[in-house]
């Protein structure tokens, strides 16, 4: 069974992922347009450079939770020197190669410590946005894989968490964003992110009523799916902290931002956003436990 440390591996491995996604796919559109000033160019660097360095610490905690949850330290150098054919093997493969993916693009970007080409960057930066997704998607495959747990084997929860893991990552950069320097000549560039992550959150909408509904179509998984929707049960958290306030209330929020073109109190939920993540992982995790007894 999943302990905590790896449900805080899976979370921290994937809202790192979504952070590293969006500012490697932000850096190359950004750097593909010729309508750019110096100061905007200066500005996104310095802010490139947070967003790389925040990513590579989340992932390099989500390292520090599994090396923890190994108990040893000769074990997680196993998973490098004598890798098997195992999803949590890929996916330490992934994450070691995300982390210097990202603490080279943070010292290319982060006070320019580190001089490279821009075709060298622009390579770092595509590189980057597939290790990124891969581990989006690997942290959702390595639950539904279980096919011993009927809850977590379910086609939809993969698609689930690897949005969570978006809307996580989106809303930890626009959470950091306001804090850069120059941040208003980015404005532009801030609507489009909020316009992406309003169709993260309506895409995350509709995976999780995808997952609720497979969970409810298989006679195994119903008990352990009754245990998460049950106010008795886990269904404050589940719904109350994830359904409704990590997901339905920041949609609503961008939707409202949208259509009055006002800056609506978006920091609450975003903050949500993340927390919701984690809320959803030990939801199913405890829910999962249930089934096994």
């Amino acid at each position: 069974m999943l302990g905590s440390f790896v449900v805080l591996y899976l979370f921290l491995g994937g809202c790192g992922a979504g952070v590293l996604l969006t500012a490697s796919l932000w850096s190359l559109l950004f750097y593909g347009t010729r309508t750019r000033t110096f100061e905007q160019s200066r500005a996104f660097g310095a802010l490139a450079g947070k967003l790389y360095a925040g990513g590579f610490l989340l992932l390099a905690a989500a390292a520090l939770c599994l090396l923890l949850d190994l108990g040893r330290p000769q074990r997680f150098l196993l998973l490098f020197v004598r890798p098997t054919p195992s999803l949590l093997s890929v996916g330490s493969f992934v994450l070691l190669a995300s982390l210097l993916c990202a603490g080279v693009l943070a010292a290319i970007h982060f006070a320019a410590i580190l001089r490279a080409p821009s075709a060298v960057r622009k390579g770092l930066e595509g590189v980057c946005a597939a290790l990124a997704t891969a581990l989006m998607v690997y942290t959702g495959l390595y639950m539904a894989w279980m096919e011993a747990v009927p809850l977590w084997n379910n086609a939809a929860l993969p698609v689930l968490l690897a949005l969570s893991s978006a809307s996580s990552g989106l809303a930890a950069v626009l959470l950091t964003a306001p804090f850069s320097r120059d941040w208003p000549l980015l404005g532009g560039w801030a609507d489009a992110l909020h316009r992406v992550h309003c169709l993260v959150l309506a895409l995350e909408a509709a995976a999780l009523v995808a997952f609720v509904g497979l969970a409810a179509l298989s006679p195994f998984a119903r008990p352990s799916l009754g245990l998460l929707l049950a106010p008795e049960g886990l269904g404050a958290w589940f719904i109350g902290g994830f359904a409704i306030a990590a997901v339905a209330l920041p949609l609503a929020a961008e939707v409202a931002r949208g259509v009055t073109r006002t800056a609506a109190p978006l920091l609450a939920s975003e903050v949500l956003c993340i927390l919701g993540g984690l809320i959803l992982r030990f939801c199913l995790v405890l829910a999962g436990s249930h089934w096994l007894g």
